[in-house]
């Protein structure tokens, strides 16, 4: 009995482990195509629109719950409290998701961000979004490969761990 309910833990466990990697795929690939949404808003914000670049963060990431979301409102909050520094901005964008380039990447461009001209600054957002888009292209091929693998191989682990100890 004693080994039936450590072969039912260490499924469950084995079960957990490999969701979890498969939650981290599924969170990376979404905090990609929300900053290349992102990206798309302030194309069209600051041409069209015409409106400031705080309001335009601010409305992009009220209603969304994710990471990138949640950088995007600490952004938001760096805006409005006025001039900061590239370290407050390699601070706010700290996350497991991104790759070190990544994230030097990203603070890089929100430092950069409302600091030139319109045409200068639409350039620079083509050029962020050229960088940005090989990296979504990858993490959502990831996540559609390892992401649902390491769910499946979890549960299969998990079963080999039970039949093993029954």
């Amino acid at each position: 009995m004693l080994r039936l309910l450590l072969g039912a833990v260490l499924f469950v466990c084995s079960g957990y482990v490999g969701y979890s990697v498969n939650a981290h795929y599924r969170k990376r690939s979404t905090a990609f195509i929300v900053l290349l949404g992102y990206l798309d808003s302030l194309e069209k914000g600051m041409s069209y629109l015409q409106t400031s670049l705080g309001e335009l963060t601010c409305s992009y990431a009220t209603d969304k719950k994710d990471d990138m979301s949640e950088i995007l409102k600490k952004y938001a909050a760096l805006l409005s409290k006025g001039a900061f520094s590239k370290e407050e901005c390699k601070a706010i964008v700290k996350t497991r998701l991104l790759t070190a380039f990544e994230q030097n990447l990203l603070s890089e461009m929100l430092f950069s961000l409302g600091k030139t001209d319109l045409d200068s600054q639409l350039a620079e957002l083509s050029k962020y979004r050229a960088a940005f888009a090989p990296i979504s292209v990858n993490a959502e091929q990831n996540y559609k490969k390892y992401g649902t693998l390491s769910f499946k191989l979890g549960i299969l682990a998990g079963l080999a761990a039970l039949l093993v100890t029954a």
